[in-house]
Formats: structure tokens, sequence, C-alpha cells
């Protein structure tokens, strides 16, 4: 994440966020911090994408394309806890929802949480997350942590990218390896009169021009 160029792309990320006007500027901020950090936006269902089907396949197709999911929880309803009377402020079901499809996918899931929301027990679980309250001394003082969490990403996604780029590269290496394989031994067979022996006991024949007729 060194010697970033302006509007350079380093990573996609399919952003879980909330679309209800009074998140939007908490949102934006999120965003804001991405882009910064070479991140690309997208995805996002009814904002980056819109499609006349369920939301769940939208999302289906969408975090497959992604190289990180980052989640912006902010509260969407009160819940209170039955033993002890505390109300939260909880996350909408879809967030649950799309952190789980990352995980199953192994993608990178990052969290920034408004202060004041319950992130529940699920996202803890399979990732770290940083708080802000929306406000920039807050942010400034949270720059290292969210640093880190950007960085470990990226770090994610390069041995993911490199054992993609491995795994293709040894198929094609094989796969050349076999025909070329296959060629050279033909062609040995073919120009050494020993081995032509060889290849003519073990039913390998050369074709013969067939003889003109008058």
């Amino acid at each position: 994440m060194t010697g970033l160029q302006a509007n350079q792309t380093l990573a996609k990320a399919f952003v879980s966020c909330s679309l209800r006007e009074e998140d939007k500027q908490f949102i934006d901020l999120v965003e804001d911090i991405l882009r910064k950090h070479g991140i690309q936006p997208f995805g996002t269902v009814g904002k980056y994408s819109v499609a006349p089907e369920n939301p769940v396949e939208t999302m289906r197709k969408n975090i497959p394309l992604s190289d990180m999911v980052v989640i912006i929880a902010t509260p969407r309803y009160q819940q209170t806890d039955m033993k002890t009377g505390q109300v939260t402020q909880g996350l909408s079901e879809m967030v649950h929802v799309e952190a789980g499809m990352a995980f199953a996918m192994n993608k990178p899931v990052i969290v920034f949480v408004k202060e004041g929301t319950d992130v529940g027990t699920f996202l803890p679980s399979i990732t770290q997350y940083v708080t802000l309250n929306g406000y920039q001394n807050d942010l400034v003082d949270k720059y290292a942590k969210i640093y880190s969490l950007l960085n470990s990403a990226f770090l994610m996604i390069k041995k993911i990218r490199d054992n993609q780029a491995n795994s293709g590269f040894g198929q094609f290496i094989w796969g050349t390896l076999a025909v070329w394989g296959g060629f050279k031994i033909a062609e040995e067979l073919f120009s050494n009169p020993k081995k032509k022996r060889i290849a003519r006991a073990t039913g390998l024949k050369r074709a013969s021009p067939k003889k003109r007729k008058n």
C-alpha cells in the first residue's frame, strides 16, 4: 500500500451497507476511506447494483467478483435483552447474510461500525472491526488500526491471487509439456533409424505417400 497513485485501484470491495438517508453521511465517510486506499466500492444491492431479481441472487453474483467484502454496520432496529432489559441497536439481517457468503467464499471481511451499533456475535467471530463516531478527530486517532486492517486484507488478497496464478500457470505448463513431449517422442522415433524399428515393432508408423496411378 505504498506509493499509491491518484485514482489507482488495487482492489474491488463489495460494500454491504444501509440505504437509509440517515446513514448516508457515515457510509460516505467509510467509502471515502476505501477510495483513498485504492479500494473501489461496488456491488451494493440497491445502490451500485440494481436488478429485477431477488437481492440474495444479486449478492451471489457480485460477491465472487470482489476481492473483499466491506461491511458498514449502522443501527437498523432496537433489540431488548430479556434478562437485563438493556436496549441495543442491532444490524439488518441482510448484513449477516452477506458476511456469511463472504466468509464461505474465503473473501477478506472488514467491518466499520458506527458507534452505538451492536454487531452481534457472528461478525466478531470471523473478523476484527473498527468503531467510528464519524468525527475527524476519532478518524485520526484510529487511523493506525484502519490501515492495519486494510493492509492485512491486501496481503490476503495478494496471497489468493498468487495461488490462483500459480494454479493456472501449473495447469498450463503440464498441458504444454504433455503436448510438447508427445511431439518430441514422435519426432525422435521417426528421425532415428534405430528408433524407427522400435516404432514399427510397437505399431507406430509414418504415413507413406500414396503411389500415383497411371
